[in-house]
């Protein structure tokens, strides 16, 4: 990009000039910003970072999708905590192979993202790399002081719950490759699982919904798997979940594609994730009027197990056609073993 790196930061983040107020009281473009959170909350603080090659790549994904996802992971991840989003801060380093516009559409989505999330973007850095586009979203939010929802809360006793549908990310980025590799269009029947890979949603309503009820104990987001997620409950409180795999929510797209292939729909459920649903547990006495408030607001909610005490078993297990059988911890893991 043989550009002015200063104008280029301009032009790419115009949109947020002269956003002071409402808490913040320094804006985009100075050495740092200021804000001041709202009285009686607590900052929610989280970064995410997305690699090409390793989370993303052009043939699957729209330079929009990209800066879009890249924010949403981050708003899912205070929603698991209960909390709502309100500023963001996004470091890039980008490789001669991107222009100046592909870079600017990236923004596109950043900006979309934000705005549909009400989150502003109040600074951040720009770079050049050698190879790979690099881009780091950081989030802050806030939540009622004392009140975040902690992986670490399930007890024995409770039910494992979810929300939404799991595995529809990891099963349209299968259709986006097959697409690559073969050049077939995929049928327009499976459009809903690529728009949970390219586009998908933060479930702040539902964390809202949640802490508000006083009956959530344990949450987390599924960014790494259905599996991945309930293996960190299960460590962080020191419990056992025992998960009914027919109960797992999968959207009847991804069981036809699924069947279509020859693959099992519950291993894109249990380990492909970016699905960014929330995962936890809550009372078993208040399930029922939890369930209703999640009807009501029309967000698809599913008890999928309970929580048992720490004993000598794995610490997460799944029943399948009658049969109880370990649930593997297994997930997106950047440092494990690559074939």
């Amino acid at each position: 990009m043989a550009h002015d790196e200063f104008s280029l930061i301009r032009q790419w983040t115009r949109r947020s000039d002269g956003q002071e107020g409402d808490g913040l009281t320094v804006g985009i473009g100075d050495d740092a910003a200021v804000y001041t959170p709202a009285p009686d909350m607590e900052v929610v603080a989280c970064c995410d970072a997305m690699v090409e090659t390793v989370h993303f790549l052009k043939e699957t994904m729209h330079p929009s999708d990209i800066g879009y996802k890249a924010v949403i992971s981050n708003i899912s991840d205070v929603a698991a905590m209960g909390g709502v989003a309100r500023y963001a801060l996004v470091s890039i380093a980008v490789s001669p192979s991107w222009s100046a516009e592909m870079t600017s559409q990236i923004y596109d989505g950043i900006y979309e993202a934000c705005e549909s999330y009400g989150v502003r973007l109040i600074g951040g850095d720009t770079v050049s790399a050698p190879d790979a586009l690099h881009l780091s979203v950081t989030v802050l939010g806030e939540v009622e002081k004392g009140r975040a929802l902690r992986r670490s809360q399930a007890k024995a006793g409770q039910l494992v719950f979810v929300t939404g549908y799991v595995g529809s990310s990891a099963a349209g980025l299968h259709l986006l490759l097959e697409q690559k590799k073969t050049g077939a269009s995929f049928p327009s029947q499976y459009q809903a699982l690529v728009d949970a890979h390219q586009r998908p949603t933060a479930q702040v309503a539902a964390g809202r919904i949640l802490l508000a009820s006083g009956a959530c104990a344990a949450l987390n987001d599924v960014s790494d798997g259905l599996a991945s997620e309930l293996w960190e409950i299960a460590e962080a409180s020191g419990v056992e979940l025992s998960i009914d795999a027919s109960q797992i929510p999968i959207r009847q797209e991804l069981s036809s594609y699924a069947e279509q292939i020859g693959y099992d729909p519950l291993a894109w459920a249990f380990y492909g994730g970016e699905d960014y649903q929330l995962v936890g547990t809550a009372d078993a006495s208040r399930i029922d009027v939890l369930a209703e408030q999640f009807a009501v607001a029309g967000i698809p909610f599913a008890v999928i197990g309970r929580v048992e005490p720490r004993g000598n078993g794995t610490a997460v297990s799944c029943t399948r056609a009658g049969r109880q059988m370990p649930l593997p911890k297994a997930g997106f893991n950047h440092f494990g073993r690559r074939e």
